[in-house]
């Protein structure tokens, strides 16, 4: 049995070989399944973990236990800014946060809910906020050195800068994020000096204004890019932002256990901070209505304000006064009726006597107030203020000699306008009045005085009727309180005994005591509630196509909080904003619970979720999902990192041949899209694949035609044209639907019409050459309408009989374009080199205008442009057999010699076209003759063509009229 079988041939394997052939042939990219990190035990570990591109699952277990680490004794604090919390913090910052945050900001998912909590509560330090405001900078600052994939860049940048920008809004939209970041500063910081260096880092970045600045300068990058649908951001409004610092200083006032002189001084520096921001207005209107309405005390504010600098002491009483007058006492009539609005003017004396009554500086500031500024501020709030600092005696008696002193001085008389003597006269009647009702005797004794005498004399000898008028209800005031009736004064004219002096002398007898600040509140609650409504509308709905701000008009009260607005139910951990509840899910409510689909796919974040999601045709919502991303994830991957880079090709080649097995009604869209998004990350190495994949790859003819739409398309954007073509990609599918119904009335569905009814070139090469041909429709009309316009000019008449207005010459300039950045220049020449035939003439067409379109995109400023013109001439000459009775193939070669003629009058008025090309372009001038020539028919189509040659022709002309001398040597050698 032994010789039966013989070995033919023995071969020795070595095994090590072995297994790289295994290895090689089972190397493909496969997603890691979740692991489980359910016991992270050490900070190392969780960094690990966020370096290693964790997804949702992973992610929500670091960020749990970095939260509860820190909420209970263990030695590491996320919030102790330690050197393992900062590398925790900046990789979350630069490299998590970019690619999760887009996906799970707008998911209402009970997991995304919870990242988002977390993340935002982790990031709510002075490490956080300072790292994400450094990234901010970094964004909004950078510029790229190369412009090859610089478009690319650029989108990927703004998506960035969007996200960064919408992570600190997050961050600081609560109403206590100062007030909790300075109560881990003392639990989780023990050494004070440290403690004091990282208030004062936070005391830069928001009252110095560096937050402010950043989300200003990214705002406007934001809006320059073109690329976002949000409004501006409130954090860079200054009066918002300022509002919020307002609101956060009410609150931290209010911290449970603490009234420390650290806690004084520290929100004394944030407040002497934020008012240099220029808002000043705004920072005490949310200060103040943030303690009126809130369960602060007000006495404790006031003993905030007690060490503050004099200077700053003055700030804020003259910005409070404003806020009062604008908010509560909103009476137009400078003389109003004294008995209106005396509950209110009493509510508002009270507060003010409460700091009058602890800090006589503020007294000090008020007198001083009343006799220079006050004077011309409305009755009420001057009442306000006078109730207040009459209820000390000593007050009173010097703000009657001030205000008396003013009254009757010459200078003052001569020279101040005449309402602020107005005022001054209101103000001392007002003052008379509450001193004849403490003390009859004083007002006796000041109406005896030289100094009263010496007023009233120099009043009614004054030149000014008006001055005089007013010094004669002062005295008629002051007698009536003191003399008695026979002997008071009367000085029988008019002026005395008009309405207007009949409201002068009844303020003698305003009473207006101090009341209670529970007046206050009413008013500032709706204030507040209505400004909450709109800035939580604007915090939760940040993922739509608009993201409005925190307030809206400059002159409500604009304190952002979000406070008074409960759910009834406390959230899981405090201190963090409140996010509206997620939709129901119509998958949820199937009667079967066994048909719900409980672990649905979510947004590939990575590029290689998304090939694998690119994969999977079996599962349609991941497919679509993948699909749907494509293109933002790749522009926004390609502005950093190498996911991109390495994996450029295969995205390349997975929508190359990609087909439609769902039939999803925007597939060819989409794909289109993430294509050009390949082709503008890597304009050069994918221009050249494209450009292979097209002439050597096995594709169909519709593929072929979505390759050259996304060359054509794609060199555009590079060039700067991205505006005009972003509408292109978003109508290959509904230009059928567009034109008007024709007979018959019912029709297929349009894929369906579309096969039956349309020729087969036409059916096979599908919708994806209606953006090209669009796009060169629109360059068409460009070129030919100027032409048409000059040829108008030239036979209306001689230039000399025609006038030309300034108002013209201003259109004209507001109608010339602006030099763009070209980034396609320099990759034009090397990226479409082939030698390969042509393919067929369905798609000639298609291949002529995505050349043509290439050519005109990369300007006249190319430097290979003599190369290219010559090249591409060559190439047309060699194609004018191939239009005898093909009206489409004419178009297209019309259409690209245009743009040859074109391209080259505008590098240098066909200079080096004539002298190089000379030849050429005569020949292809008398075939475009001959073309003109021989058309036949008056359709629209026709039509057209006999446009594109007449331009053809004439530009051929002036080539041939400017260049002569250089042409005549090639007419004669081709006769």
């Amino acid at each position: 049995m032994d010789g039966l079988l013989v070995p033919f041939k023995t071969t020795t394997t070595n095994p090590s070989r072995t297994w790289k052939d295994e290895q090689h042939l089972l190397d493909v990219k496969q997603t890691e399944p979740t692991r489980d990190h359910g016991e992270i035990d050490s900070p190392a570990q969780a960094l690990e973990i966020l370096k290693a591109h964790p997804q949702q699952e992973d992610l929500l277990v670091v960020l749990r236990w970095l939260r509860s680490s820190s909420n209970s004794d263990s030695e590491f604090n996320i919030y102790g800014q330690t050197s393992q919390a900062s590398q925790i913090i900046h990789t979350l910052v630069n490299e998590v946060l970019p690619d999760l945050w887009s996906s799970i900001h707008n998911d209402q998912t009970r997991k995304a809910h919870k990242i988002r909590k977390h993340t935002i509560s982790i990031l709510s330090s002075v490490g956080g906020i300072s790292m994400i405001t450094s990234r901010l900078t970094l964004l909004a600052n950078s510029k790229e050195h190369t412009e090859e994939n610089r478009k690319a860049k650029d989108a990927g940048q703004t998506q960035a800068l969007d996200d960064t920008l919408a992570v600190l809004e997050s961050i600081l939209e609560s109403k206590d994020v100062i007030q909790s970041i300075w109560s881990r500063l003392c639990s989780c910081t023990s050494a004070r000096i440290r403690q004091w260096q990282l208030w004062k880092e936070l005391v830069a970045l928001l009252g110095n204004g560096r937050v402010l600045s950043t989300c200003a300068e990214a705002d406007d990058k934001l809006a320059k890019s073109g690329r976002t649908l949000r409004e501006r951001s409130w954090l860079s409004d200054g009066t918002k932002f300022c509002s919020w610092v307002g609101l956060n200083l009410s609150y931290m006032i209010d911290i449970p256990g603490e009234k420390s002189n650290d806690l004084r001084k520290a929100w004394v520096q944030m407040l002497e901070r934020a008012l240099t921001l220029g808002h000043v207005d705004s920072i005490i209107d949310a200060t103040y209505c943030g303690i009126i309405n809130g369960s602060r005390d007000l006495t404790t504010y006031l003993d905030f304000t007690k060490i503050l600098k004099s200077s700053t002491k003055k700030v804020v009483v003259l910005s409070l006064l404003r806020v009062l007058a604008r908010v509560h006492l909103r009476t137009s009539d400078r003389i109003a009726d004294c008995d209106d609005s005396q509950s209110k003017i009493g509510s508002i004396a009270a507060l003010l006597y409460g700091f009058v009554k602890q800090d006589q500086d503020i007294a000090n500031i008020l007198l001083e107030w009343l006799s220079s500024d006050g004077v011309v501020q409305d009755l009420q709030i001057r009442r306000a203020v006078i109730a207040s600092l009459v209820e000390d005696f000593n007050n009173l008696k010097t703000a009657v000699a001030d205000t008396l002193r003013s009254f009757g001085d010459t200078l003052y008389i001569k020279h101040r306008p005449v309402l602020h003597q107005e005022g001054t006269t209101e103000n001392l009647l007002l003052l008379i009045g509450y001193a004849h009702q403490k003390n009859p005797p004083y007002v006796a004794s000041v109406s005896k005085s030289s100094v009263y005498i010496n007023a009233i004399s120099n009043r009614l000898a004054a030149s000014s009727h008006r001055a005089s008028v007013l010094g004669m209800y002062v005295a008629t005031a002051v007698s009536q309180l003191v003399d008695l009736r026979e002997n008071r004064m009367n000085f029988g004219s008019e002026e005395t005994t008009s309405p207007e002096a009949q409201r002068y002398l009844r303020l003698t007898n305003v009473q207006a005591p101090v009341g209670s600040i529970d007046g206050l509140k009413s008013e500032s609650v709706t204030s507040v509630n209505l400004t909450v409504g709109r800035f939580k509308k604007a915090a939760t709905v940040q993922g739509d196509k608009s993201k409005p701000g925190v307030g809206q008009s400059s002159t409500e009260s604009k304190v952002i909080s979000i406070e008074e607005v409960e759910d009834g139910s406390e959230s899981e951990e405090d201190g963090l904003p409140t996010y509206a509840k997620p939709d129901s899910d119509a998958s949820d409510s199937d009667d079967d619970p066994t048909l719900v689909e409980r672990n649905k796919p979510t947004a590939p974040i990575y590029i290689n979720d998304l090939i694998s999601g690119l994969h999977d045709t079996e599962n349609h919502d991941r497919h679509l999902l993948a699909l749907t991303h494509a293109s933002p994830l790749i522009r926004r991957k390609a502005a950093f990192g190498t996911e991109v880079t390495d994996s450029v090709e295969e995205l390349a080649s997975i929508f190359s041949g990609l087909g439609d097995k769902w039939n999803i009604e925007n597939f060819e869209e989409l794909r289109l899209q993430g294509m050009i998004a390949v082709l503008v990350a890597q304009p050069l190495e994918m221009g050249q694949w494209f450009s292979r994949a097209y002439f050597n790859g096995e594709y169909s003819i519709q593929q072929r035609a979505v390759i050259l739409t996304t060359l054509g398309l794609g060199a555009r954007e590079l060039a700067g044209f991205a505006k005009e073509d972003m509408a292109l990609t978003k109508t290959t599918q509904q230009s059928s639907t567009k034109a008007p119904p024709s007979f018959p009335s019912k029709k297929l569905p349009p894929k369906l019409h579309a096969l039956y009814t349309t020729s087969t070139s036409s059916s096979e090469i599908g919708g994806s050459s209606n953006a090209i041909t669009t796009a060169s429709r629109t360059l068409e009309n460009s070129i030919l309408q100027p032409m048409a316009l000059q040829a108008r000019e030239t036979l209306s008449g001689p230039n000399a009989l025609k006038v030309r207005t300034f108002s013209s010459r201003m259109e004209v300039e507001k109608r010339r374009t602006k030099p763009i950045p070209n980034a396609l220049a320099k990759v034009v020449a090397d990226g479409g080199k082939h030698n390969s035939p042509l393919l067929g003439i369905p798609l000639l067409p298609l291949f002529l205008k995505t050349l043509s379109l290439t050519l005109h995109a990369s300007g006249p400023s190319t430097l290979p442009l003599p190369l290219m013109t010559a090249e591409f001439l060559s190439l047309l000459l060699s194609l004018c057999p191939l239009t005898t009775g093909n009206l489409p193939i004419t178009d297209a070669l019309l259409f690209a010699f245009l743009t040859v003629l074109e391209i080259n009058m505008a590098s240098d008025q066909g200079r080096r076209l004539a002298a190089e090309n000379g030849k050429a372009v005569l020949e292809m001038g008398e075939w475009v003759e001959g073309v003109l020539g021989g058309i036949r028919g008056d359709g629209e189509e026709e039509a057209r063509v006999k446009g594109l040659a007449a331009g053809c022709v004439g530009r051929v002309r002036g080539v041939v009229e400017r260049e002569e001398r250089v042409l005549v040597g090639e007419l004669v050698g081709l006769l």
